[in-house]
């Protein structure tokens, strides 16, 4: 069974349990039922891309690697990709964990606690990806034996590893700040963040490879464009906080 179809039979049981147990409630004004959609679609967009994103960055990196490393390069990524997106989802989980209190201290203009509680989700996003990395450094030899890839590509695993590694704490920081962003209503700073990495991914590895060394700038492209969407993740942080929190 597909990722899709799981996803609706666990809708549609969770919708008839919330059914059976009467708390499926819609008290919606149908004058305000637009507006109402509207305003749940401009905040979803952005969690929606954090899912969607890696997607478009994959196929990205895939097409790259398909011409300059070939199959190898591509068997190679993805069985990085498949385990560091264990530590991806974890940070994504703390940006979503503490959106809500976010959003409710952005409510209660308490901006002392919104930027005690993003703080937190900073230190402890980034502690998690330290042990993520950490592990990863250590395991990175057997990595590929569990996908039952071949020796030499178990080889370029444990040869790789490190590069993608050096990115995975920016992440933690892109992760936290647009979560940050779509809990306190800048919708349109938490878009550009999502969509901003595979946008610099497009165009270093347009650039990078064909100049610098073919398929190790693919990799280098990839953890470059994750380490400047931090970067811009910082100076927009910034500037939101310099404009509305004393």
């Amino acid at each position: 069974m597909g990722y899709g179809n799981r996803a609706g039979v666990t809708m549609l049981i969770a919708l008839a349990y919330l059914l059976r147990k009467k708390q499926f409630t819609l008290n919606i004004p149908f004058s305000k039922f637009g507006k109402v959609s509207a305003s749940i679609l401009k905040i979803g967009i952005a969690p929606f891309g954090l899912t969607m994103s890696p997607n478009i960055s994959l196929i990205i990196i895939n097409r790259f690697s398909m011409s300059y490393g070939g199959e190898p390069a591509v068997a190679t990524y993805a069985c990085i990709a498949y385990v560091i997106c264990i530590v991806y989802l974890i940070l994504q989980g703390v940006g979503d964990g503490s959106q809500p209190l976010l959003s409710q201290h952005y409510g209660e203009k308490n901006f002392d606690m919104l930027k005690s509680t993003r703080n937190l989700a900073y230190g402890f996003a980034f502690f998690l990806s330290v042990i993520g990395c950490i592990i990863m450094y250590l395991t990175r030899e057997s990595l590929g034996i569990l996908f039952g890839v071949s020796k030499e590509v178990n080889t370029e695993i444990a040869k790789i590893m490190p590069v993608f590694l050096l990115s995975v704490p920016f992440v933690a920081i892109l992760r936290i700040t647009t979560a940050s962003f779509y809990a306190t209503e800048k919708s349109m700073f938490s878009y550009v963040l999502t969509f901003i990495e595979p946008l610099f991914m497009l165009v270093l590895m347009l650039i990078l490879p064909p100049l610098l060394g073919g398929q190790i700038m693919i990799w280098w492209s990839t953890v470059l464009a994750r380490i400047l969407s931090a970067f811009l993740a910082v100076i927009l942080k910034n500037h939101v906080d310099k404009k509305e929190m004393p």
